[in-house]
């Protein structure tokens, strides 16, 4: 059976491009809660392996143009110096000047829909890399699943790192200069949208280096063989199928150069896809999980989103990259 096609023609040329990953601008929202230092954190630690730009934007939510809003405004910029301070990222660089870890540090304040600014400032600075802090389901305060973080997740063009709680992270608060990601678990239905997610998560793995396990879940047993997978639950060929043909895929998807460069596995397993996403990632103590999303226009409550990213991200244990479908916008 031929390896279905994975990677578009945009992803092959990311896939195949000899450089290295090269995040040149990263944008961090932040709403002075601790899920926003925590993502602010790992924006400096990124931004300090790069030596990239760094956004930090907060977004009062005032009419942008009334007084309130102008006395605010000058109030945040007083905390964001406070909150970069204690991310151990330098002061905003005067023009001309050049700190030694990063070449510039902007901050961003302004009023307004925050989806709306974040957005707009992701694509007017062509922002490689947003970091985002999110409440998960623990909290509903600003960044609330299902609202900012869902809408950002879905129509950013660049991929979002959502940082929650992380069990096992890969930037230790106590030490932000080093980073430390041993593991990446991909999650992929191996579909033409996963394309992109995977073309990421290689660069990710092989820049640290960091193994890379790509995972694949069988949701539904063939109506051929259930009767007897339900008899003798260890006998399961199509599991076997599926996990051939799982390799066959990254085999004649994942170039040579990258392949040395990181150790690459796969593993596919049965059930439930948001329940053996997390599983696996406890189990391989993963540092990072990469999903491919969805995109479109954001039109419903919390329920709209992509179950399976939701779920994960919810769940706040791990930190996850999300990768939007270009092809899709």
């Amino acid at each position: 059976m031929p390896a279905r096609q994975l990677v578009g023609a945009a992803e092959h040329q990311l896939l195949r491009d000899p450089r290295r990953l090269d995040i040149q601008t990263i944008l961090c929202p932040v709403d002075f809660s601790d899920f926003s230092f925590r993502a602010l954190t790992y924006a400096a630690s990124i931004g300090r392996h790069f030596c990239s730009r760094i956004f930090v934007q907060h977004t009062i939510d005032l009419p942008p143009k009334s007084y309130l809003g102008e006395i605010e405004q000058v109030a945040t910029r007083e905390v964001l110096e406070a909150e970069l301070q204690r991310a151990s990222v330098p002061p905003p660089q005067k023009r001309g000047s050049r700190a030694a870890d990063f070449p510039e540090v902007h901050l961003l304040v302004n009023g307004g829909d925050v989806v709306a600014h974040i957005l707009e400032s992701a694509d007017r600075y062509h922002a490689d890399l947003l970091v985002m802090g999110t409440h998960g389901h623990k909290g509903f305060n600003r960044f609330i699943l299902g609202s900012v973080t869902e809408r950002v997740v879905r129509q950013a063009r660049c991929p979002v790192l959502v940082v929650s709680r992380p069990e096992r992270g890969f930037v230790d608060e106590e030490e932000p200069e080093k980073i430390d990601l041993k593991t990446i678990l991909l999650a992929t239905d191996f579909s033409p949208h996963s394309d992109r997610s995977l073309a990421y998560a290689l660069k990710w793995a092989s820049e640290w280096p960091a193994k890379l396990v790509l995972f694949h879940a069988v949701e539904q047993t063939p109506p051929e063989i259930r009767g007897r997978v339900d008899l003798f639950p260890e006998y399961n060929p199509y599991f076997e199928q599926e996990l051939a043909q799982a390799w066959q895929t990254i085999q004649t998807q994942v170039p040579a150069d990258l392949a040395g460069r990181c150790e690459v596995y796969c593993e596919v397993r049965h059930g439930d896809a948001r329940q053996q996403i997390l599983q696996v990632a406890a189990q391989l103590r993963a540092n990072l999980i990469v999903m491919g999303c969805r995109g479109g226009r954001y039109s419903g409550p919390v329920a709209t989103w992509g179950s399976t990213v939701s779920a994960v991200v919810r769940d706040g244990r791990f930190p996850v990259l999300t990768v939007k479908h270009l092809r899709e916008r």
